[in-house]
């Protein structure tokens, strides 16, 4: 006797945008097919009644899996069981042909406001709506396909008989769904029930059909860079990024709404579906050959460059991205920008001087003329040896009450606030951000130490007008008015700054880096083709 009725096979979910699965407008993108609605979870039961007294106790079939099927507009493919009734529209429904089982599977876009618990409450129970009693029960956690995911246990009564199953929802990329659900007559779940649906969720895999779209926005002044912004990217959840074919290298950062939040880099995959980094934070364990300790960050900002640490080149195709905020709240943003082209003989790096100094000096047109002369000289020398020169190099001069309290800076206390500060008062550019101040200091246990220059990140963001790693700062008053040491700190932090290792210091000879350091640097959006 068939458990679950026949009816079921035609009623599928239909992505739809801005269409609740009752019909009304809300935030999800699922409504239920307008002819056949409400026959989803009818089942047998509203023509035959459950007697499971008269079935013998299931045997324990073997089943096997057919050819993989692409739902595409629903973002996944799976594998059909042999021997089960399939239909496929737009969403997946199997049942075993005696009816002791039922396989529900619905994916589409999802509005990043909406709740996934909540949402999967929805979807189930729309589905067992036609059943005398039903209950959801929360149960823990699960992962598929590496994406982690809410279940549900399922308990239900129709005719006086019952049943059980599981249902399951995630999101394997941002603004994307996907929900599984499964029952079954008590018995068979007992017997067979719970190992299908271990074996349907590991056969599933996912394709990102709903990935957020950014516009490319093109910077007019300099025709290699392009920016691509993606809106409210979902805390554990990975992002695409396509590479196109030219792309030498691209510069990121992931923002929060909360600028004291928390964000954790969970995982890169590369275009070849290797795993570049992945970082498990409740055990600690990190799995990458590029990096030997986890990438975060406490200031509401990370920061990424792309192509990673002694990898040659940037890769066409697709990158898979999973950061984790610690308040589980959305990224307001991931912005990236991407250089393409080649990288000539000879590359430009533009200044911004920001003058946090109280040396009266600084007021005077003259001598900061003559400043700016002395130091392009020292720094067009230093910088030979990385095939760079000295471009435009502007100054800016803090407000008297933001010299009063950025001109002496403890880094762990004033850094962020001084960068925010910096790219506020600056013109947004292609330009390396440098901030000279009068005392930069650092806490100890034995109080504070004195430092001679910092980057306020490792790799820093550019083009940004409001950012805590957009700037690098120097203690003016170490460096004595001797302008090659300024300009060998400027270019210390600069390194660093451009995501390459604190570089070992040598009094004897000017820096040199190895080719493959050189080549990593070189690309780095912050320098350009010199004309």
């Amino acid at each position: 006797m068939a458990y679950f009725a026949q009816q079921i096979k035609h009623s599928h979910y239909k992505a739809n945008r801005a269409q609740n699965i009752d019909g009304t407008t809300c935030s999800t993108s699922v409504k239920l097919h307008p002819t056949t609605r409400n026959s989803i979870g009818k089942a047998a039961f509203m023509d035959q009644p459950i007697n499971l007294s008269d079935q013998n106790s299931p045997q324990t079939p073997l089943f096997t899996f057919g050819k993989k099927i692409t739902v595409k507009e629903a973002g996944f493919s799976f594998q059909p069981i042999e021997g089960f009734e399939l239909e496929v529209d737009g969403s997946v429904y199997m049942y075993s042909e005696d009816g002791h089982l039922e396989i529900c599977m619905i994916g589409g876009e999802l509005d990043p406001k909406t709740s996934l618990a909540r949402f999967s409450n929805e979807l189930a129970s729309d589905f067992m709506i036609n059943f005398d009693e039903y209950q959801l029960v929360d149960a823990s956690k699960d992962f598929i396909q590496g994406s982690p995911c809410l279940v549900n246990e399922i308990y239900f009564t129709h005719a006086d008989e019952g049943g059980q199953g599981r249902a399951l929802i995630c999101s394997p990329h941002t603004n994307q769904f996907f929900f599984l659900l499964v029952i079954a007559t008590a018995e068979y779940w007992l017997e067979r029930g719970m190992e299908i649906f271990s074996a349907i969720k590991d056969q599933v895999q996912f394709h990102p059909e709903f990935a957020p779209v950014a516009k490319p926005e093109h910077i007019k002044k300099h025709s290699d860079l392009t920016i691509e912004t993606f809106e409210a990217v979902q805390s554990n959840e990975s992002l695409v990024l396509s590479t196109h074919r030219g792309a030498i290298s691209l510069l990121l950062a992931a923002r929060t709404l909360l600028i004291q939040d928390e964000i954790t880099l969970i995982e890169i995959i590369g275009h070849k579906n290797e795993v570049l980094y992945r970082f498990d934070s409740e055990s600690g364990e990190l799995t990458s050959q590029f990096y030997n300790q986890p990438i975060l960050s406490s200031h509401g900002e990370l920061c990424l460059l792309l192509p990673l640490p002694h990898q040659q080149t940037l890769p066409t195709g697709n990158y898979r991205l999973t950061f984790a905020t610690k308040s589980a709240s959305p990224l307001q943003e991931v912005k990236v920008i991407f250089r393409q082209g080649r990288v000539f003989d000879l590359e430009t790096i533009d200044l911004n001087l920001w003058l946090a100094s109280e040396d009266e000096r600084f007021n005077h047109s003259e001598f900061l003329v003559e400043f700016e002369s002395q130091l392009r000289t020292a720094l067009k020398t230093q910088l030979a040896p990385l095939k760079l020169i000295p471009g435009k190099i502007l100054t800016y001069h803090p407000a008297p009450d933001e010299l009063l309290a950025f001109s002496s800076i403890n880094l762990n206390k004033d850094l962020a606030d001084c960068s925010y500060m910096i790219a506020e008062s600056v013109e947004v550019g292609r330009a390396l951000n440098v901030g000279l101040v009068d005392r930069l200091t650092r806490d100890d246990p034995t109080g504070e130490i004195e430092i001679a220059s910092v980057s306020s990140g490792a790799p820093g963001m550019i083009l940004s007008p409001t950012s805590p790693h957009a700037c690098i700062l120097v203690n003016y008053s170490a460096v004595k008015e001797d302008f090659y040491v300024l300009a060998d700190a400027i270019i210390e932090q600069m390194l660093i700054f451009c995501g390459l290792p604190q570089q070992p210091e040598s009094a004897d000879q000017p820096l040199s880096l190895s080719p493959d350091l050189l080549r990593q640097l070189r690309r780095h959006p912050l320098f350009y083709n010199t004309v």
